[in-house]
């Protein structure tokens, strides 16, 4: 799997570098199996199981595909297990993901000498 890292040139797709026909069909023929697979949860037992935090949280039952269904098995799970990472997943998929700002002060207040490395000019002369 060390090959499909990102960045990777040797797995990159180019304009002249396709997927063979062979390839591309069966990437087709995966999808649409997960389209099934997705398709049947939200009709079988799946559903039947989260139909009633669905009603809590006013989904109608004809708007739950399985993004929804997900969604709200998710939020079950960080409920009812009190999980901690579905919590985070809920939570960063509502209010968004928390910025991850680091504080480059000391004690609250800027630094105002700057070292000059040679790259470049100091900005206070």
């Amino acid at each position: 799997m060390s090959n499909l890292k990102r960045g990777n040139k040797a797995t990159q797709f180019t304009s002249d570098k396709q997927p063979s026909g062979k390839a591309k069909s069966e990437g087709h023929k995966r999808k649409l199996l997960l389209k099934e697979i997705a398709e049947q949860i939200v009709t079988g037992d799946a559903l039947s199981d989260l139909k009633p935090l669905a009603r809590y949280f006013g989904v109608a039952e004809d708007e739950i595909d399985i993004e929804t269904l997900m969604h709200i098995a998710q939020m079950d799970k960080a409920i009812k297990e009190q999980d901690t990472r579905a919590y985070i997943a809920v939570m960063d998929r509502l209010k968004g993901k928390p910025e991850q700002s680091i504080d480059h002060t000391t004690k609250k207040e800027k630094i105002e000498n700057i070292i000059n490395l040679g790259m470049g000019s100091n900005p206070n002369k």
